[in-house]
């Protein structure tokens, strides 16, 4: 039976599935990347803020200690630039007027430049407060820039506080000319002249840092939309393979339905010749079971004559035909087609043989039954011309005879020989008569009729002479027979036929068995007696007008007999071994639709 199921892969699991899974994941990890880089950023900015600023607040505050002491001159303020920008990610210090001149700078040679800003460019005060900036340097750098206003010193009272602390310093004391050139006292303290600061720092550890995580976001994408590409290639590669599967699932079901109702016989064995397979009809014909034949060497196995045409096919004849005749396991033997042939792979390479093994008994039987038909036909043709043509002159020569016989005594011997004479005519009437009815065609007149009585009633009738002949009749008849349409005395002449002669055939006595059965839609009789036999050479004309291995008879009985049963659709054939009995079988349809009638 062929597969009918289907692969869970095919109903419940879409590739869109995968695909749209596939995209959220892609979605989500992008969401959470873009989320990441913001909030880097963020931090970032804090970071380097809060740095920038400490990093100024420490210098406003080495400032205020050079101021205060004797170290206050431009050297020391240079020094401490220098050692502060020296740092690893601070790229540059500056000290701005609102001019825009440039009064300090860890690089020396930017001393006294003009810094070109949008803070000057727009007279726009800087904060008290650290601010920050992204600005983009030489070579496209870019650098995290923190600025704020300068305040080496916080107010003037500051500046008295810081008097009283050191003595009797002067105001020259505080803020020498050379702290910073042109930068005086009044100037620290003046809101519209106060200087700038700005600290640039290198955001490119940040950078590196945000770019790895953008990177580790990218490969993360990659692998999923791979890992979504791969699912569904998985996907549709599972498919087909399931399909494929189910596919040749149904393919191997088909072919094994197929091989095993096919009417011929299939055996396969392998390149080592060992039995791989093996159908029903096949272990039938080569009498042995299936279970018996699969493995087992072909040459161990199979009859001699299946073994002798193996044998000429593995010497070179990749195809072999051949009509064998085999014995079956019913013990009859029985007319078999063999064909052997190679089984060659896709790459050409050798995989065994296959055996084909086609049973020609019907075939055989059809045949038998085809020629006996043409010649019963051809028999009855000939009947009736030779009934016709000889009919007339007997009626002359019986007439003549009884004419003569009147002419003598009642006693003399030329009395007795005119009706002699008269009865062999009348005998010979007779032949012609029954030659006459198998040669025309037969018509019955068909009424319902219960077997076993029929049965009855001629097994009544040659009751006496079964009894003479030391015959002892059993009988079989199945219960609930339906009445069936039959000629009543036709068929009874055709069991009476059989009856006398199963009797006639057993000289010594025995025993006559008759049989009634149904079998589907058939009747079914089996008539056997214990007698002789018959001969399979005798067996093929038992049923020919004439033919008969009787002493006395016309042999006309079986033939008539066969057109009988042969009229009500039925048909009759015999079974027999010599020195083991017969056996006649008579099967009619149960109903006359199921019929052909002749």
């Amino acid at each position: 039976m062929l597969n009918q199921n289907t692969s869970p892969l095919n109903s419940s699991v879409s590739p869109w599935m995968i695909i749209g899974i596939s995209v959220v994941l892609v979605g989500v990890v992008v969401i959470q990347a873009v989320t990441n880089y913001n909030r880097e950023e963020k931090y970032m900015g804090q970071i380097l803020a809060e740095k920038g600023s400490a990093l100024i607040r420490s210098f406003e505050a080495g400032s205020r200690t050079g101021m205060m002491g004797r170290m206050g001159n431009e050297a020391h303020l240079q020094t401490l630039l220098e050692e502060t920008a020296a740092q690893g990610d601070i790229s540059y210090i500056f000290i701005v007027d609102h001019t825009g001149e440039i009064l300090a700078h860890n690089q020396k040679q930017k001393i006294g430049t003009q810094f070109k800003d949008l803070l000057s460019k727009n007279n726009t005060l800087p904060p008290d407060q650290p601010q920050w900036r992204i600005v983009k340097g030489s070579g496209q750098k870019d650098y995290f820039e923190v600025y704020k206003t300068f305040l080496p010193v916080l107010n003037r009272q500051g500046m008295g506080q810081g008097k009283k602390m050191m003595g009797q310093m002067g105001n020259s004391m505080w803020c020498s000319p050379g702290w910073i050139k042109g930068l005086s006292q009044d100037r620290l303290l003046d809101p519209e002249n106060r200087p700038t600061i700005f600290i640039g720092m290198d955001v490119g550890p940040f950078e590196d840092a945000r770019k790895e995580d953008l990177r580790n976001s990218g490969i993360t994408i990659t692998v999923i939309l791979f890992l979504g590409l791969g699912g569904v290639v998985s996907l549709f590669w599972a498919q087909n393979h399931a399909r494929s599967h189910s596919l040749l699932q149904d393919t191997r079901a088909f072919a094994s339905e197929l091989v095993t109702s096919l009417p011929m016989g299939i055996l396969a064995v392998n390149g080592t010749s060992n039995i791989v397979y093996v159908n029903e009809v096949a272990a039938r014909l080569i009498n042995r079971a299936i279970n018996q034949a699969k493995g087992k060497k072909a040459t161990d196995l199979l009859p001699p004559s299946l073994v002798e045409l193996f044998d000429v096919v593995k010497n070179g004849n990749p195809v072999l035909e051949k009509e064998l005749i085999l014995e079956t396991k019913t013990n009859k033997a029985a007319p078999v087609a063999v064909t052997i042939t190679e089984i060659i792979g896709e790459q050409r390479n050798f995989i065994g043989h296959v055996f084909i093994l086609k049973d020609l008994s019907d075939i055989r039987a059809l045949e038998l039954e085809i020629q006996q038909k043409d010649k019963l036909a051809a028999v009855g043709t000939l009947a009736a011309g030779v009934a016709h043509e000889v009919r007339n002159p007997l009626s002359s020569i019986r007439g003549y005879a009884t004419y003569f016989g009147s002419l003598f005594d009642s006693d003399s011997d030329n009395k007795k020989a005119a009706r002699i004479m008269a009865e062999e005519v009348d005998r010979v009437n007779r032949v012609i008569s029954e030659l006459l009815e198998f040669a025309r065609p037969m018509k019955l007149e068909l009424k319902e009729a219960a077997i076993y009585k029929l049965v009855d009633k001629a097994l009544r009738l040659i009751k006496c002479e079964a009894d003479l002949a030391k015959v002892k009749i059993i009988s079989s008849i199945e219960a609930d027979i339906p009445n069936v349409a039959i000629d009543k005395d036709r068929f009874t002449q055709v069991l009476l036929n059989i009856f006398i002669n199963g009797i006639q055939a057993m000289e010594s006595g025995g025993s006559l068995t008759v049989k009634v059965f149904t079998l589907e839609d058939r009747l079914r009789f089996e008539i056997s007696d214990t007698g002789d036999g018959i001969s399979a050479a005798d067996q093929a004309n038992i049923f020919n007008p004439y033919f008969t291995t009787k002493k006395k008879g016309t042999g006309l009985g079986l033939a008539i007999a066969f057109k009988i049963i042969e009229s009500h659709g039925g048909a009759i054939s015999i079974e027999s071994s010599k020195g083991k009995g017969t056996t006649f079988m008579i099967s009619i349809p149960l109903e006359q639709n199921n019929r052909e009638l002749i």
